[in-house]
């Protein structure tokens, strides 16, 4: 189900173009998405979403329109009580004209669903930067959604390459930063533990900033080693389609889907349900 950002929002057929060839989303990548759940013919956490779209739009320089959280409803009511997901995306537009805003919803990829219940492998990769720099240039848009994926694509390649459905993005300096499309949390210690997001450029998550107060366990946003991940306990990633996702192999070491893992992951879908 298609629908487009206007004054009210309009539903269109999915085939329908909706960006011209000159857009600067598509010739220079300056757009940015959201990506949410739908459950219940309601998207989940729509405010938390709603707020980062602001704040990658700003970074990217883009001047949001209003009617967001309308669209987004048009969009999940046309699609029904069915769980889905609803990805909404603003384009800079072209040169002479304004952006242009629209929402998706499809049903969730079977993998996903997988992955949430069974878990994924994954290998820790450089990103080739030190821990601190993506926050001291804000250039380089750390911390921004954007739909320029490639490098994000490229490394889920490198990590299928390597036996393993996903990766962990580390620095040159040996921490933890984030996942291609994830937040990263590991279990160490008896606490729950995720890498700081302003400190090292790294997308705010949403589903993080749901599930992580959910743990039963204490949480500590700190920075974070790689070898204190190797030899974590647990390892989750945390995503909007996917939610808590138990990491049962990584680097070639056996994990399993953990106590802590396994509450959250309850717990997120219940908070999900809930609305």
């Amino acid at each position: 189900m298609l629908a487009l950002l206007a004054d009210p929002p309009r539903l269109v057929d999915p085939t329908t173009p909706v960006l011209r060839a000159d857009d600067l989303g598509l010739s220079r990548g300056e757009s940015v998405f959201e990506t949410l759940r739908v459950a219940g013919g309601r998207p989940a956490f729509l405010d938390l979403h709603l707020e980062r779209l602001a704040r990658s739009a700003a970074r990217v320089a883009i001047d949001l329109p209003g009617g967001w959280a309308e669209l987004a409803h048009v969009a999940t009511r046309a699609y029904g009580a069915a769980d889905g997901v609803l990805r909404l995306t603003c384009s800079k537009g072209a040169p002479d004209a304004e952006p242009v805003g629209f929402a998706l919803v499809t049903p969730v990829p079977p993998a996903s669903v997988a992955a949430r219940e069974r878990g994924v492998s994954a290998v820790t990769l450089t990103l080739g930067v030190p821990v601190a720099l993506r926050a001291e240039a804000p250039w380089l848009l750390g911390g921004v959604k954007s739909t320029s994926y490639a490098v994000n694509m490229a490394t889920l390649r490198a990590a299928e390459a390597a036996g393993a459905e996903d990766a962990i993005w580390t620095s040159t300096d040996g921490y933890v930063l984030e996942a291609p499309t994830s937040t990263v949390a590991w279990v160490a210690g008896g606490r729950l533990v995720t890498p700081p997001a302003d400190q090292v450029g790294t997308l705010p998550g949403t589903t993080a900033a749901v599930a992580l107060a959910l743990s039963p366990v204490p949480v500590d946003v700190r920075l974070g080693t790689v070898d204190e991940l190797r030899t974590a306990d647990e390892v989750l990633l945390l995503s909007s389609v996917r939610g808590v996702t138990p990491v049962v192999r990584l680097d070639g070491r056996e994990l399993g889907a953990g106590p802590v893992t396994t509450a959250v992951r309850a717990a997120f879908e219940r908070a999900v349900l809930e609305g």
